[in-house]
C-alpha cells in the first residue's frame, strides 16, 4: 500500500465522520486477512465483521421500520436484502473509497486483488463494528443511516422477477450459497416432469417442480423465498 498508517487511518476516519479513541480498532477493521501478522483471528477484519454485520441487520431493520410503517413483512425483508447484499455493500464501500486503505498481505496483492470485491463488503462491516466498540451503537448507526439510508426505495420492496437471484442475494447475507437437486424425474421423453429441491447448508428449504429443470429451480427457489417472508 502506498500511504503509511497515519494517513491510512486518517482518511478512514474522515470517510466515517468519527475520530477514534482506541485507532487499533479502526486498524484492524482495515486490515484484510492475508496481511495479518499472526493466526490470530483478531489480527485481520473478521472477528469485527462478524459484529457489524449483526449490527448493520438491526440498524438496517430499523430504518425500514421506521420509513415504511404499512408495508408487510415480506416487502420489508425484500428491501433490506437489497440494502445488505454483497454487491451492494462493496459498490458503497468502493464509492466511499476504501479501495485504497485495505492492507492486503502479499499474498492477495500477488492475485491482482481478486478479492477485493469481498473484501470491501466486509471492510464495511468491520468499521461499523469498530465504530460501535469505540463510539457507541449511535455512532455506528448514523454512519449507517448517513451512507445505507438514501439507498433505501420502496421499489425494493416489489416481488422479485427472478427467484433464483432474489434466494442468492438473501442467502448471500448469511454467506450461504444455495444448490439444487433434482429429486425426480418422471413423464416420457417429449413432456419430462422434474421435482428439484434447493437446498442451504445441506438442508431443503424449498421444492419445486417443472418441464425443464431451470423452471423446476426458479419453482423451488419461489418457495424458498415465501417460506424466508413468513
Amino acid at each position: 500500500m502506498l500511504m503509511n498508517a497515519i494517513t491510512q487511518l486518517d482518511c478512514a476516519e474522515e470517510i466515517l465522520g468519527y475520530h477514534f479513541t482506541d485507532s487499533s480498532l479502526l486498524q484492524t477493521a482495515l486490515t484484510h486477512p492475508s496481511a495479518a501478522f499472526s493466526e490470530d483471528p483478531g489480527s485481520s477484519y473478521e472477528r469485527l465483521e462478524f459484529l457489524g454485520d449483526a449490527i448493520l441487520g438491526m440498524v438496517v431493520s430499523r430504518m425500514i421500520f421506521k420509513q415504511f410503517p404499512l408495508m408487510d413483512e415480506g416487502g420489508m425483508t425484500r428491501i433490506k436484502v437489497s440494502l445488505v447484499s454483497g454487491q451492494q455493500l462493496s459498490e458503497l464501500a468502493k464509492q466511499l473509497g476504501f479501495v485504497e486503505l485495505i492492507s492486503f498481505g502479499n499474498s492477495e496483492r500477488g492475485t491482482g486483488n481478486r478479492g477485493l470485491t469481498s473484501a470491501l463488503e466486509d471492510i464495511y462491516e468491520a468499521c461499523v463494528a469498530a465504530l460501535a466498540l469505540d463510539g457507541g451503537l449511535d455512532v455506528a448507526a448514523a454512519f449507517i443511516e448517513r451512507t445505507l439510508g438514501p439507498l433505501i426505495s420502496e421499489d425494493m420492496a416489489l416481488e422479485p422477477t427472478n427467484p433464483k437471484s432474489s434466494l442468492q442475494e438473501i442467502l448471500q447475507v448469511h454467506h450461504v450459497t444455495p444448490t439444487y437437486e433434482v429429486i425426480k424425474t418422471e413423464g416420457p421423453p417429449h413432456s419430462r416432469l422434474f421435482t428439484v429441491n434447493v437446498l442451504a447448508n445441506g438442508v431443503v428449504i424449498g421444492q419445486g417442480s417443472g418441464h425443464s429443470k431451470k423452471d423446476a429451480e426458479a419453482d423451488a427457489a419461489a418457495a424458498a423465498l415465501a417460506q424466508q417472508a413468513r
